[in-house]
């Protein structure tokens, strides 16, 4: 049997090793309540076995698996796995304990029921309305981070999760863990309850202290900013900065948020050791500009030097990406110290080759795969990138390897690969403005269909962008996959001219040789109707006019 999953790094490139080899998790996020119903599964376990797909993230609720307080049913989580090895998928699984999307609803009713016991969080008199509410909607339930008893009750059904997996998984089905769910505090920037204020009136915590003064450089400009002025020793959080900063207030928030999720990674690895990590609903955003409009002390870009400080058992944060600018928020959460991890995203395909092509990402999920249909423009671009997969990390390693997806109003990117330079175009524009030129119009792109099926909560049009990875594969060969692009090649000192364009298609999950493109076939490189992929080989010789 191979080690546990693990993280580990090539260089400067984070890779997941599962069965003793790198693996990119391609696939999408369970809808929340899918997974609590096995017989609703069973047929979106066989259309993702369909699919192509290699991974799914998967909640498991507390409220479900700790039903009454110290007894514990994980029938729900032998039929998940059951499922996905059928399917032949791995899993991510969710622990929905205390705190999703910034409330409650996941904690069981013996928690919930017992306030006095388990302390709920107080917004005080703040007038700022939480997102998803509305004037007269019942109060949705939120505990506080910061009481004691809950974090015990939480960590002691996490460490009862773990145990089971450690017992029945023994092929690693489940390959990482998730701790909670866009935790934070919505509604107002921070806890006001009797357990907070308690929190907020003890000392300053010296780790934070110590890492903000040590290592700067690892935390946000604001947080630099707000520990410039050295407090007294042991000054508590009231003493340095009062009751109204709202930096200080998230901060604080994040501490509190991080501690919590960091020991349940930290005792849950103490059964199994498997890679965990905690998710943010971002913000600041716009619409979402406050602290308590977004949740206050997430694991946001701008609170990651706090988590990584609080909570060295979580291996890294992961963005949940429903915004525009896709690219700015892959380029906040990739680094050497943090792999990027997308759990949940749009459908939208072009994004997943931005994150692998671009970011080295090593997982990308689209939210509601059980929703997407069968010949999905997303379930073609997942397949293509696993059939991609070790060109894609060898590329990596190389650092010959660029992702696009073109934006609106965006018509080319350029990529370095040593000496080569590579160009890509906007296939629909350019491919309108050379013919053009000779008289011809091209015509309208047909509308692209809806990717989710009619059963679906709303609908998700495909992704009209041109976008795709290309790599270099050899000397003078490369692998470009993706739709609605084309690609030049030039190299200073020489000339450089196609020498054969071969298309490639997917065969048991890998990309093999079909026809020979030449002619009309070569206007465009990768397709205008679809993803598909070829093998680029170049001539090169020297410019006779040189020297």
């Amino acid at each position: 049997m191979f080690e546990l999953p693990h993280l580990t790094r090539s260089g400067k490139h984070p890779e997941l090793i599962v069965d003793g080899a790198p693996f990119l998790c391609v696939g999408g996020e369970l809808r929340n309540s899918s997974a609590s119903d096995p017989v609703h599964m069973k047929t979106v376990w066989a259309a993702l076995a369909e699919s192509g797909i290699n991974s799914v993230v998967a909640p498991v609720g507390w409220d479900q698996v700790e039903p009454n307080e110290g007894e514990f049913d994980f029938s729900v989580v032998d039929a998940l796995l059951e499922g996905a090895r059928a399917a032949g998928i791995r899993l991510v699984l969710i622990w929905f304990g205390a705190f999703k999307n910034a409330t409650s609803t996941y904690a069981p009713s013996w928690v919930r029921r017992d306030p006095s016991r388990f302390e709920r969080a107080d917004r005080g008199p703040s007038p700022m309305r939480a997102p998803l509410t509305y004037p007269g909607s019942m109060p949705k339930p939120t505990l506080s981070v910061f009481s004691p008893r809950l974090r015990e009750a939480d960590a002691r059904a996490y460490e009862a999760l773990m145990r089971h997996i450690a017992l029945v998984d023994e092929q690693h089905t489940v390959i990482i863990m998730q701790v909670e769910n866009e935790v934070g505090l919505l509604g107002v920037s921070r806890d006001r309850s009797a357990v907070a204020v308690e929190a907020w009136q003890s000392p300053v915590p010296s780790a934070l202290v110590e890492a903000v003064e040590r290592h700067p450089e690892g935390f946000h400009d604001d947080i630099v900013e707000l520990f410039r002025e050295p407090g007294t020793a042991g000054a508590s959080w009231q003493d340095r900065w009062g009751d109204e900063n709202l930096v200080a207030d998230e901060v604080f928030m994040a501490w509190g948020f991080a501690s919590y999720l960091g020991e349940l990674a930290k005792r849950g690895k103490s059964i199994k050791g498997l890679p965990a990590y905690a998710n943010a609903w971002l913000g600041p955003q716009p619409g979402q500009d406050l602290p308590g409009q977004y949740p206050s002390g997430g694991p946001t870009a701008r609170m990651g030097g706090v988590w990584r400080a609080a909570a060295p058992h979580l291996d890294f944060l992961a963005p949940d990406i429903y915004t525009p600018d896709s690219e700015s928020v892959m380029r906040e959460y990739a680094s050497e110290d943090n792999p990027l991890f997308v759990p949940e995203a749009r459908v939208i395909t072009g994004d997943a080759f931005r994150a692998f092509g671009s970011f080295d990402a090593i997982g990308y999920h689209a939210f509601g795969i059980d929703d997407v249909r069968p010949g999905s423009q997303l379930f073609a671009g997942f397949r293509h990138l696993i059939g991609m997969a070790p060109q894609l990390l060898d590329a990596r390693r190389a650092g010959l390897i660029m992702g696009f997806a073109l934006d609106q109003g965006v018509d080319s990117a350029t990529a370095q690969f040593g000496s080569t330079t590579v160009v890509v175009r906007s296939a629909p524009k350019t491919l309108a403005d050379v013919l053009l030129d000779v008289g011809v119009r091209l015509p309208e792109l047909p509308s692209l269909p809806d990717e989710n099926l009619p059963t679906a909560h709303a609908p998700s049009f495909a992704d009209s962008r041109p976008f795709g990875i290309v790599v270099q594969t050899g000397p003078l060969e490369y692998l470009a996959v993706g739709q609605r692009a084309i690609v030049d090649f030039s190299r200073e000192g020489a000339t450089v001219e196609i020498s054969s364009v071969q298309e490639l298609r997917l065969e048991e999950g890998e990309l093999v040789g079909g026809r020979l493109l030449n002619g009309d076939e070569r206007l465009v490189t990768l397709d205008m109707a679809g993803v598909t992929a070829v093998r680029i080989t170049l001539l090169e010789f020297a410019d006779p006019t040189d020297g």
